[in-house]
C-alpha cells in the first residue's frame, strides 16, 4: 500500500515539475500545449509523458523531443527522490479517438 502511495506521489510530482520545466523553454507557448498523462514505471527508471498540441504539433513535438534532456534536466532541481526517470514524450491521440467513437455512438442512436 506505501509502495503505491509512493508511486503515485512520484508521478504527481513528475507531472507538476515537466509542467514547470515548460515555461523555460524558449520560444515555446505553453497554452499550447497539454500534459494528459505521466505513466510511470513500476520501478520509477521510465516515464512515458502523454501530451495535446493545439497547434502546429509536428514543431512542437519536435521541440518538445529535442528539448527532452534540457526539460530533464529542469526537473532534476526539484526532485526529491534517489532516481530521476528517463522522459519519453508521446502524442496522446485518446481524445482524436474518443471524438470519433462518440460520432458514431450519436448516429448509432439516431
Amino acid at each position: 500500500m506505501t509502495n503505491n502511495i509512493n508511486h503515485e506521489r512520484k508521478t504527481s510530482l513528475l507531472l507538476q515539475l515537466i509542467g514547470q520545466s515548460f515555461y523555460k523553454l524558449q520560444d515555446f507557448d505553453v497554452t499550447n500545449i497539454a500534459i494528459n498523462d505521466v505513466i510511470l514505471s513500476k520501478d520509477g527508471s521510465h516515464a512515458k509523458v502523454y501530451v495535446t498540441f493545439f497547434k502546429e504539433k509536428a514543431r512542437y513535438f519536435e521541440k518538445i523531443t529535442k528539448m527532452a534532456p534540457f526539460i530533464r534536466s529542469q526537473v532534476a532541481h526539484n526532485w526529491k527522490y534517489k532516481k530521476l526517470p528517463e522522459m519519453e514524450f508521446l502524442i496522446d491521440n485518446v481524445e482524436p479517438s474518443a471524438n470519433r467513437i462518440e460520432k458514431i455512438l450519436k448516429k448509432i442512436q439516431e
